[in-house]
This record gives structure tokens, sequence and C-alpha cells, in this order.
């Protein structure tokens, strides 16, 4: 185990003592969309029993049994090793191990008795969390983060904060997970994006060339490469096809421009490098649902 790992083991271990609680949700909660609704930290020595006997009523379960959870849950493990089984895959966890629980799934996990584990854990739920499940955000594998990774650091907050109960700890608490949340799912998209030497410099004038709005075959001639290399090399890199990159950061370059800025249309579209303020009036309206005209006089920044 790396010896930032161990660092923040020890840390956690020695100021946090094994615990859970819930979090009832109020009015608040449900503007902000997203918020935790319990949370909780165990350290399982090797050789004691798992789940252990204070583990929270109602999320316990047996290995023979499994279980299923009626809402969304984050884990870590921060030291020791153990086992994931759920109707998707089988994994061996280890110190650095995070996973995603969706409610619904049949699971069942276990630290390994000959060296047992330390686990946080964090319950959200909300209706932000419902359209990233729908959307299949949030399927996202066991990850092992890296050691210099936030989240030791957010989840030892996060437990200090709800027990502190400061006013307004809801809020940095839904921030926290949050961040968790987002460090999981960056760092499994990177580990699934493959990786190409030399590629961000070239991927960064390909953007820039993008922005003066030129044609996506003359810039990979430009660049030296065929057409299907540039379209293929900048879609791993961004996400994005090549004209719908370019695209979407011009229409949020242009919200900008007309919400905080006194230019008309014809003027911001001639920065972006639009053919005419027409060319940026019809696109606006397509994909933004509105004229630029009329989603500037709608914008809370004018």
């Amino acid at each position: 185990m790396c010896a930032c790992i161990q660092r923040v083991v020890f840390v956690i271990q020695k100021s946090i003592r094994t615990y859970f609680e819930y979090l009832p949700s109020g009015p608040e909660e449900g503007i902000w969309t997203f918020h935790v609704a319990a949370l909780g930290h165990t350290r399982i020595p090797a050789g004691k029993p798992y789940p252990p006997p204070e583990h929270p009523e109602g999320r316990t379960f047996t290995w023979e049994r499994g279980r299923v959870l009626p809402a969304f849950q984050l884990l870590a493990i921060s030291a020791g090793r153990g086992r994931l089984e759920s109707q998707a895959e089988t994994r061996i966890l280890s110190a650095g191990s995070v996973f995603l629980l969706p409610p619904g799934l049949w699971h069942r996990y276990r630290p390994d008795p000959t060296t047992g584990w330390t686990e946080d854990w964090v319950e959200l739920r909300g209706p932000a969390i419902d359209a990233w499940l729908s959307a299949g955000l949030l399927d996202v594998g066991p990850v092992r983060l890296p050691k210099k990774s936030p989240l030791w650091r957010w989840f030892q907050e996060l437990h200090g904060i709800c027990h502190e109960r400061a006013p307004g700890y809801r809020a940095v608490a839904a921030g926290l997970a949050m961040a968790a949340l987002a460090s999981v799912i960056s760092h499994h998209t990177a580990s699934a994006r493959p990786k190409k030497r030399g590629l961000p410099g070239w991927t960064r004038r390909a953007r820039e060339l993008l922005m003066e709005g030129r044609d996506v075959r003359n810039i990979a001639h430009t660049l030296g490469v065929s057409y299907p290399t540039f379209y293929r090399k900048f879609k791993d890199t961004t996400g994005l096809c090549p004209k719908q990159y370019a695209r979407e950061i011009r229409l949020a370059r242009a919200e900008d421009m007309l919400a905080r800025t006194a230019l008309s249309v014809k003027e911001v579209a001639a920065k972006l490098g639009y053919h005419s303020g027409s060319h940026l009036s019809l696109e606006f309206k397509r994909l933004r649902g509105s004229a630029p005209s009329k989603w500037r006089k709608g914008s809370s920044l004018s």
C-alpha cells in the first residue's frame, strides 16, 4: 500500500470511530436536487465478523443472501482488502478501491478475514442522482484512485462537518459528496480513454483552428494527418466530434457575450467566426430554443 494512502488511513482511523448516521431531508434539499441522506465509517479488524453488529438497520445483509439498496451509495476502502460481487461482476478490492452501488442492484461485499478493512460510505439522494442514473452517467465499475486523490481528505471533512453540524453544514456536505463522486467518474473516464503520446499539444492546435471557423478537413490537412485519423483522435481526447465541439464552445461563448456585453448579434457572430449574424441566429435558435435577441432579454445577467 502506498505511503500516501497509509497516511490518510492513519488520520481517519485515529480521529473517527465506527459510526453511521441518517440525515433526513428538508425543504432546502428538495431545491438543491442533491443531498447526503446518510454516511458512515467502519473499521473491521482482521478476523472480526462482517457486517458488524452496529451495521445500519435497513442496510444490513448476510453474505449468503446479499442485499439490494433503496438508494445510491458511494463506498471507499482506505485500508485492507476484500471482495465485491454483484449481478454484473466480481471484483477484488484493495486499499484505494472506490465503487458505486445504484439502487436496485443485488450485491454483496466483505473484507478479507486475514486483513479486515476500513470503509467510508455516503448515501446520496435527489432528482439529480435519479437523472444521472437514468442517463447512465453513474454506470462506473470499481476504480482504484491514485495516491494523491483528494477523495480521502473530502471524506474526512465530510465526517467532520456532519458530526459538528454547524449552520449550513448540509450544503457543504452535498458539495463534498459531489466532488467525491465527480473524482470517481473522472478517474474512470480517464482510465478508459486511449492514451496517445503527444496528443494534448496536437489537440490544442486543432481546437484553436476550429474556433477560428476553419473547415475540419482543412484542419486535418494543416496538421498533416488524414481526416479519419484527425476525427478519431479528436473524439478520443475530447469526447466530442470536431464540429460538435466547436459548435458547443462557440454557443457557450455567444451566450456569455449576449449576457455580459452590449454587442449586437452581428458583432458577436463576427468575433466567434460565424459567417453572419443570421448564421448565429439560426444555429442558436435550433440548439437553444430561442433567438439570440430573445434569449438576451430573458437572461438574468443582462
